[in-house]
């Protein structure tokens, strides 16, 4: 089975509204995120972050790695196509390979730790709880990558701007430009 993790439980603070529901032509970006996951190949897409239908971060404060930690909790073993809400230009293009490259642990885009792929099985578990324990830069997901082993693909054919993120209203106008 292949699950697509939506990380969309963060504060949204320096965007000053709910990155999950902003809109572009009438969708918002948790829609959005959720259409790309299915189109890439997941079977099952779930939430993470304090939502309706979500799963809760149990360690609200610890970023990506704590959204895929209590999201390891309350899912099963198998492949995870791991994305952040807040790339509104994220589609089944930019997924579809990491999916497919499967011979480490973890698959992403070259100088971007997220999109990923990653293999969620007991050294997954592993590391997640390790990683837990951890303070600031040690609990990231470029340590997950790294104690899990990675797989770096070239941008050779993807336009980096499909990968950009959208923190603040100047990155959401960018991107919507």
């Amino acid at each position: 089975m292949i699950l697509g993790l939506v990380l969309a439980g963060g504060r949204s603070s320096r965007m000053g509204e709910d990155k999950a529901l902003l809109r572009i032509d009438g969708v918002t970006l948790l829609e959005r995120t959720s259409h790309a996951l299915l189109a890439a190949g997941a079977d099952r897409v779930a939430i993470s972050g304090a939502r309706e239908g979500g799963i809760a971060d149990r360690w609200p404060a610890a970023g990506p790695v704590g959204g895929i930690a209590s999201a390891a909790l309350a899912l099963p073993d198998g492949e995870w196509l791991v994305v952040p809400v807040d790339m509104p230009r994220l589609d089944d293009a930019v997924l579809a390979p990491l999916l497919a490259e499967r011979t480490r642990a973890t698959t992403s885009w070259q100088g971007h730790p997220l999109p990923m792929r990653i293999t969620m099985d007991a050294a997954a578990r592993a590391a997640l709880d390790d990683l837990m324990r951890r303070p600031g830069r040690e609990c990231s997901i470029a340590a997950l990558q790294a104690r899990l082993g990675a797989t770096t693909l070239p941008l050779d054919r993807l336009d980096p701007r499909r990968l950009m993120n959208c923190n603040t209203p100047d990155d959401w106008r960018e991107a919507n430009a």
